[in-house]
């Protein structure tokens, strides 16, 4: 009895010893993704804090994914010959070291270099890390730990940019740099605990190949199979809340709380999972797990409903939990070098997160919505996971030549399905065959151009001319572009005038006109609210004490020089309230000078429909899926407002109260005399400009400002109870079916 109790007690404390290392393994690994986690999420804020391009931003994460594909394969090289710990401890160094060179130097690029350093740190860590796990635990329990160290990766992605934004609640770096440093400083000292651990061994007889040729052919299965699960994942990170924000009228907290479904659901089933399928054929799992992932990411851009992407994306997370503790077991046992493998899986991973995003941009161009993006994705997740799926059915006892052919033939009806039903359809002819529809993506968001031509070559010319001079107008007029001339003279407020492209002056001067009219109601000097991330979010306090540098009258137009002066040093232009109209009209002038006699030029729901024909416009339920009703309009530029389109809901009293984007210049706070407004004018500018002012105004005093002013164009209000007012010569509903559909061109 004795003896049996010292053997169980003994083989508790072998257990509880080897099951150090993986801890620590783990450990490490989560405390590194906690502090890159962190400052990614941050550095963006403070790039628009500072008014840097969004175009510098992707670069700089373009080159952060580069430095990791890059550092990936060498990280698992080098842990085959001189054990894990080294180039985890590096990566970790490269962590701590990184950041201190801002402490040296305080300059925007040091943080971008940083950030392209962490690609490094991360490249090195991942790799090494799965090659000790694997080499410090028997095949019995890979999977188990395996299915931890995901739920510990994602938990670290989901927890680190909500510590960013603890440490940047000041708006200040410091904290920011002070916080990865000391993530990086832990996880070195975890890395320290580790114990020795080889990489490289022979391989186990029981997976020994029959062939030379068969390890790697599965190698090549799996890391397919893992590139069409990275390609899903980059695509959902960049497309998926676009998706939201466009399909769903929630504020942020909501869809967050709705994109995070997968993320969720993954960290739950991770480690559950990861027990219960240990030892099973993880070729099938994996490769079922992807084909789950898959058609649930298909489903996600078809839902319309917040239920649907709630329960795709718990699919999505689901699939996750099975795949992945899977296909990291299978990776440690293809081959007897398991750094390698994982370096080369974890270089794949890289690959799809930087080739996903480009194709679901060209997805969303040639489909005319974000959904296609993850469409394609899916579509190549599915075709990617078939060889490893087939593999492993071939494992299955008694599953013979006739299933195999089966399963193989379903999988390609599957792929033929989603390819039929895909809204990845090009471009689209209607009314004869003259109509063609072309999409792409600027302004940050997607433009959508119709266009009346003979033919699909005439039409494609015409649309890449009028997309070309958008998002060259774009860069001028931006304030996030440094090289733009609302920029540079942001730059140089209360220091000097500048002079800025004759187009960007000409709008400014009209923009500064339309202020004067309406008494400050419109004022592009907001922009030293509005210039700062979610500046609807800001305490009221902050808000009212940049109210001193919100005054048209303080911007200094030098005609004779084409100059531009802001007068105080904090002050900043934001022509986001006129700039879309006048870069759709620009848009619609260059198609009208190639030919195009017909049309309708779109940009996030903004748009001027021209031509001898009518069109039939939707008008948004600011408040629900689907439009309160449609109008007809010819010739005519026609914008819409409304506080559903980026919201926070704020705790006040006892009550909620809806903080949105749209700010009235003379409160500092979001207007609240109507939820939405839809304008309709001669132009896009000027329905742009009026749709800002007559949200602010409310319908009483819009109604007598368009009498006064602008008598041609008309208005439609819709009031918190979805009470609808209209000007006097709002267009007259009409009724969508019984439309004929040739002759009308829907623009919702």
């Amino acid at each position: 009895m004795n003896r049996a109790s010292s053997a169980t007690d003994s083989a508790q404390s072998l257990a509880s010893s080897s099951d150090r290392a993986p801890k620590a393994i783990i450990a490490a690994g989560f405390v590194s993704a906690l502090g890159i986690g962190l400052f990614s999420f941050i550095l963006p804020l403070l790039s628009l804090d500072d008014r840097i391009s969004g175009a510098w931003i992707g670069s700089v994460f373009a080159l952060y994914f580069a430095a990791k594909l890059a550092a990936s394969p060498v990280s698992g090289l080098w842990s085959d010959k001189s054990g894990p710990r080294r180039p985890m401890l590096a990566s970790a160094l490269i962590g701590v070291a990184a950041p201190l060179a801002y402490l040296l130097a305080p300059t925007l690029p040091v943080l971008y270099a940083v950030q392209m350093a962490l690609g490094l740190a991360g490249g090195l860590m991942r790799p090494a890390a799965l090659a000790a796990l694997a080499s410090s635990l028997p095949d019995a329990r890979r999977s188990q730990w395996f299915g931890l160290n995901s739920a510990a990766f994602n938990i670290a992605v989901f927890l680190g940019p909500l510590l960013g934004g603890l440490l940047y609640w000041s708006r200040e770096i410091q904290p920011v740099v002070w916080g990865l440093c000391g993530c990086m400083l832990l996880s070195a000292a975890t890395i320290l605990l580790i114990p020795p651990v080889k990489t490289t061994s022979a391989p186990a007889s029981a997976d020994a190949p029959s062939r030379p040729t068969a390890p790697r052919k599965d190698l090549g299965a799996l890391l397919l199979a893992i590139g069409g699960r990275a390609l899903g994942i980059g695509t959902v990170t960049a497309f998926y809340p676009i998706l939201l924000a466009q399909t769903l009228a929630f504020n942020g907290l909501k869809l967050a709380l709705v994109f995070s479904a997968a993320s969720l659901t993954s960290c739950v089933g991770l480690p559950v999972f990861g027990k219960l399928l240990a030892g099973k054929n993880e070729r099938l799992l994996t490769g079922v797990g992807i084909l789950l992932s898959s058609v649930a990411l298909f489903a996600l851009g078809l839902c319309r409903e917040s239920w649907q992407f709630v329960a795709a994306g718990c699919a999505i997370g689901l699939g996750a939990s099975i795949s992945a503790p899977p296909s990291m077991v299978l990776a440690a046992r293809l081959s007897p070098s398991k750094g390698g493998t994982f370096g080369a899986a974890q270089a794949t991973v890289a690959v799809g997160l930087l080739v996903g995003p480009m194709l679901g941009g060209a997805a969303a161009a040639w489909g005319h919505n974000v959904g296609s993006a993850l469409e394609l994705a899916a579509i190549g997740g599915v075709a990617l996971c078939l060889p490893i799926l087939f593999s492993g059915l071939k494992r299955i006892p008694g599953w013979g030549a006739a299933y195999f052919w089966l399963s193989a033939c379903t999988g390609v009806l599957l792929l033929a399905v989603m390819a039929a039903t895909t809204t990845i359809a090009g471009h689209q002819n209607r009314g004869g065959g003259s109509l063609h529809r072309f999409a792409g993506v600027a302004m940050g968001t997607l433009i959508k151009l119709t266009i009346e031509a003979p033919n699909e070559i005439k039409a494609k010319d015409a649309a890449d001319s009028a997309m070309s001079l958008i998002r060259e107008l774009q860069k001028d007029l931006d304030y996030r572009n440094p090289q733009g001339s609302i920029a540079k003279i942001n730059q140089n407020a209360g220091v000097r005038s500048v002079r800025p492209s004759p187009l960007a002056f000409e709008l400014l001067q009209r923009s500064l006109d339309f202020s004067a009219k309406t008494g400050g109601v419109f004022d592009p000097t907001i922009g030293a609210l509005t210039t700062s991330p979610i500046y609807f979010a800001l305490d009221d306090q902050i808000a009212r004490k940049d109210r001193e540098f919100v005054d048209y009258r303080l911007v200094r137009l030098q005609p004779a020089t084409g100059g531009v002066r802001l007068e105080k040093k904090g002050m900043a232009l934001d022509l986001g309230g006129i700039a879309k109209g006048a870069i759709i009209d620009a848009a619609v002038a260059a198609l009208r000078e190639l030919g195009v006699k017909a049309g309708v030029v779109e940009a996030g729901g903004d748009f001027y429909c021209f031509g001898d024909r009518d069109w039939r416009v939707g008008i948004r339920n600011p408040r629900g899926s689907g439009i309160l009703g449609a109008i007809t309009v010819r010739e005519k530029g026609v914008c819409g407002s409304g506080d559903y389109q980026r919201f926070v809901m704020v705790e006040q009293g006892q009550s909620l109260e809806r903080r949105h984007h749209i700010i009235d210049p003379r409160t500092m706070h979001s207007a609240g005399q109507s939820i939405g407004v839809t304008v309709v004018a001669d132009n896009a500018e000027q329905a742009d400009a009026l749709a800002t002012t007559l949200f602010i105004m409310g319908p009483a005093k819009g109604q007598a400002f368009l009498q006064r002013y602008y008598p041609n164009a008309s208005a439609q209000w819709v009031g918190d109870d979805l009470n609808i007012v209209d000007s006097q010569n709002f267009p007259a509903a009409v009724d969508v079916a019984s439309q004929p559909e040739r002759s009308v061109e829907e623009a919702f």
